[in-house]
């Protein structure tokens, strides 16, 4: 096994941990990369391009998986694994002081790779993108609501009028989608979410709607100023009155660790708070 290291540049303490990972992989035979990022401060070997990791480690919170994932996404077939430095931690659900426990199943193979859907976009320059979250169309630099006309394969939809609009993947609706009202999926389900920002009108409600849709979103306010699209929160461009982007369903998923010992019901129970009774 070839196990890449990623740390959050942005977390002071992020890189203190990769000297006692490498410490243990190196025990455990294992053979050890660790990003451009990090490397030289630790003379650790890069993670070659030409021969990237088979699993990648990630320091931080949910924000430096997607940061990495991107960094990386030349290369679909490594599968990701995320010790949580930050706050929520949906994804980066391994705590610090469990970082041998969950090093240990990894070696042991006690763990399954989830294959999750993931969102393609076009932009208006023809430039493909991928998310593993989310697309966030917001109203940018407008000081009020836009109209964002909506059409699932084909069908026109609605046209809202809202601060903005999220199409989510099930891994993303525990994100900025949830902070919307949106409903909280469970990541393996194969369906996105559309979530409207701050809608003009109270009938407005999330939806949820098959992966095999194709999602043109257009952009039809006329006040003279773009939008925002953000891409997992990494990749930001405009688009102007009149262009639209159409989302579907990326042909690779996005490859994530999930472990024998914990599962995504115990971490929404932890993350939420949430203090219902264990028994009947």
């Amino acid at each position: 096994m070839k196990v890449g290291i990623c740390a959050s540049p942005k977390k002071a303490n992020s890189s203190n941990y990769i000297p006692p990972i490498a410490s243990f992989l190196k025990q455990a035979r294992v053979d050890l990369f660790v990003d451009d990022e990090v490397a030289e401060k630790h003379g650790l070997p890069l993670i070659h391009r030409s021969s990237p990791p088979d699993v990648m480690i990630t320091l931080g919170g949910d924000g430096t998986l997607l940061y990495y994932r991107r960094k990386y996404e030349a290369f679909p077939q490594i599968a990701f694994t995320a010790v949580n430095l930050g706050g929520l931690g949906f994804m980066a659900d391994v705590q610090v002081n469990e970082i041998d426990t969950y090093l240990k199943d990894l070696l042991d193979g006690k763990y399954i790779v989830e294959e999750r859907l993931m969102l393609e976009g076009q932009r208006p320059d023809g430039t493909l993108l991928r998310a593993a979250n989310d697309f966030v169309f917001h109203r940018g630099s407008n000081p009020s609501m836009i109209l964002l006309k909506v059409t699932i394969n084909g069908d026109h939809f609605n046209t809202f009028q809202a601060d903005g609009l999220i199409v989510s993947t099930p891994t993303g609706s525990s994100g900025y989608s949830l902070a919307c009202n949106g409903p909280l999926m469970h990541p393996r389900l194969r369906a996105f979410v559309l979530t409207i920002i701050s809608a003009h009108t109270l009938s407005n409600r999330p939806f949820v709607i098959p992966e095999d849709s194709i999602i043109r979103i257009e952009y039809i306010t006329d006040s003279g100023k773009s939008i925002d699209v953000a891409v997992d929160g990494i990749d930001t461009f405009p688009v102007k009155n009149g262009e639209s982007i159409e989302l579907f369903a990326a042909k690779a998923p996005f490859r994530f660790i999930s472990y024998d010992r914990h599962n995504f019901y115990q971490t929404v129970r932890a993350k939420l708070h949430w203090r219902g009774k264990s028994t009947v």
